[in-house]
């Protein structure tokens, strides 16, 4: 993280914090200022620091609904590890997948096919589930939805989103399981962060660390807020407008 300025440093933060959550994909996201504007890779102790505060920001967003220790809770728990496991599988099984770069032209359409996917399952959802309702098999489906999201410009959260309206679930209850689930996906994305810690050779500079920790945090944590409240009021529309858009453009500036 020492190639990375201050500004930079924020500027990344602030991408990582809004996309992680939103269905519009934040690997992504993070690619373009490298491809695009020639910035420095942002390396692992930056990836680590973003995880890690991500990570503490959707742990205290739903504190209460974790802290509520009871049997739907026991095994809500359950199938947020079951709905896991597929995307682990790939990626232990698949070697190399994780740290393949994707061009921008497969990350253009990639966002332009999981736009009109989820525009596809908003639309014909019966919008009648709760998270209640959640069982084991919907939990894989959900799962193996999410696997897509090792393809840049698919978007973790919005795959989880797509298999969860496919299945009939209400539209905030998918925007919130989506949400409890990137706190095991988030948790593997440090575990194999830190594996590679002994490869590391950039200096730390503390002052750019805690900038990275504090901005990534802050701003996920009023990024889950609003998601939540957007999604109430709007459904997805404005997500799959952003990415088809994003998409286009991409095509249009290759």
């Amino acid at each position: 993280m020492n190639d990375l300025s201050i500004f930079q440093t924020i500027v990344l933060s602030i991408i990582q914090a809004i996309t992680e959550f939103l269905p519009i994909s934040s690997s992504a996201h993070l690619l373009l200022p490298s491809k695009l504007l020639g910035w420095p890779d942002q390396g692992i102790l930056f990836d680590i620091t973003v995880h890690f505060a991500t990570l503490l920001a959707v742990l205290i967003y739903f504190r209460d609904e974790f802290l509520r220790i009871n049997f739907y809770m026991s095994r809500f728990f359950v199938y947020l590890a079951i709905s896991t496991l597929p995307i682990v599988l790939i990626v232990l099984l698949v070697e190399g997948i994780g740290d393949y770069r994707w061009s921008l032209t497969s990350i253009a359409y990639a966002n332009l096919f999981f736009a009109l996917l989820l525009l596809f399952s908003e639309k014909f959802s019966s919008n009648k589930l709760t998270n209640s309702n959640m069982n084991i098999k919907h939990a894989i489906v959900i799962g193996v939805f999410q696997t897509f999201s090792l393809i840049s410009g698919a978007s973790r959260s919005g795959t989880a989103i797509t298999g969860s309206l496919i299945l009939g679930y209400k539209k905030e209850e998918a925007a919130k399981y989506s949400l409890m689930l990137s706190i095991p996906t988030i948790l593997g994305a440090l575990l194999f962060s830190f594996k590679d810690l002994n490869t590391l050779t950039e200096d730390i500079h503390i002052l750019t660390t805690f900038i990275a920790f504090l901005t990534t945090f802050t701003v996920s944590y009023f990024s889950i807020s609003i998601f939540i409240k957007l999604v109430k009021q709007l459904g997805y529309i404005p997500f799959i407008l952003y990415r088809l858009i994003l998409g286009s453009v991409l095509l249009w500036l290759i």
